[in-house]
């Protein structure tokens, strides 16, 4: 067992998606939240569990095409495709393999399911597709599909669940380890949600600061001992957190950013933001006498260089417009991180 460098440890070399995915060359694409499963440990959020719909990283998709712009927006290599269960929209998963291959030369796509719908048939028509990487969801509490993780295939299949605290994943391992290609253990992490049933059942976190449940690293790092042998890799809530969408956001603001923004350190964005109850072309009609500055319809405002808005103010706020330097994160919904009123 050794520390990947990544917040997170391993067994051997970690898998050809996870090595793209820490580096945050990974699309994160939800695909549906439709699932036959209704897991007590889900972390999805109630706008995605069992709702059919497709977010690429924190953009919602109404067009396949909008996928690819994400795609290319955030620097992808590849995408990891999640749900829900992606197979409960075969057709959809598929035609979106399809699209990205075709669009982008060597991008690696990988793919998360339980076992409920996987058959020989449907493992052929993702391979055809052009999948590279199969992960499966194996049920800890019922093995009665235990048997599919022997189907063959040509793309690389391995395993992927919560490390739970007091559940036997020593008898998955022991089952399955001479059929797929390695074991990704995640940290079972808490979720604000009501489908989320971990603190009803008595599960805890392991501090006030950290989504993750206590014992589950515990947990994890003693089977990844009691297995050196066998490519394994434990994946921690602050990678995914800290490490994996970080490194995305950054590569996303690297490319988003406009020419008076200011990127921080932590891929943030800070700029000036000015709002009023004018168009916003008229709007950008007079503030553009003062100086450069673009209309932002997705939040209803002005952006501009912090600057200038500060150099102006006084002009501005005559025109009873409100002013703010904000710092964002270059996602999507440029999630607003802090705001000053000036």
């Amino acid at each position: 067992m050794q520390p990947t460098g990544y917040e997170s440890y391993s067994n051997g070399e970690i898998p050809r998606g996870c090595q793209l995915c820490v580096r945050g060359r990974k699309l994160v694409l939800f695909i549906t939240g439709v699932c036959t499963k209704s897991c007590y440990f889900c972390p999805l959020s109630e706008q995605k569990f069992h709702k059919d719909v497709i977010y690429a990283n924190e953009r919602q998709i109404n067009d396949l095409k909008e996928i690819i712009e994400e795609a290319k927006i955030s620097s992808a290599q590849g995408a990891g495709i999640t749900g829900g269960d992606p197979l409960a929209k075969l057709d959809r998963t598929l035609e979106t393999i399809k699209l990205l291959k075709k669009e982008f030369k060597n991008f690696h796509i990988h793919l998360y399911t339980p076992l409920d719908l996987v058959t020989e048939e449907i493992l052929k028509k993702l391979e055809a597709a052009g999948l590279d990487e199969i992960r499966f969801h194996p049920d800890l509490d019922d093995d009665k599909f235990w048997n599919k993780l022997k189907y063959k295939t040509k793309m690389s299949k391995g395993i992927e669940i919560p490390c739970i605290p007091k559940k036997d994943i020593k008898k998955l391992i022991e089952y399955a380890k001479n059929d797929v290609e390695f074991f990704n253990l995640n940290e079972l992490e808490y979720a604000d949600a009501e489908h989320n049933k971990l603190a009803e059942l008595g599960y805890t976190t392991k501090d006030e600061f950290s989504y993750g449940i206590e014992g589950s690293e515990d947990l994890a790092l003693e089977i990844l001992k009691l297995y050196p042998k066998l490519k394994m890799h434990y994946c921690t809530t602050k990678l995914k957190d800290s490490v994996q969408m970080m490194n995305r956001i950054k590569l996303r603001a690297k490319n988003t950013k406009r020419p008076f923004d200011i990127i921080t350190n932590e891929g943030t964005l800070i700029r000036g933001t000015i709002k009023g109850n004018e168009s916003l072309e008229e709007m950008h009609k007079k503030v553009s006498k003062y100086f450069d500055n673009e209309i932002d319809k997705n939040k209803n405002r002005l952006i501009c260089a912090r600057n200038n808005l500060k150099k102006f103010s006084s002009k501005l706020k005559a025109l009873n417009y409100k002013l703010e330097i904000v710092e964002e994160l270059a996602t999507y919904d440029q999630f607003e991180i802090e705001s000053e009123e000036i």
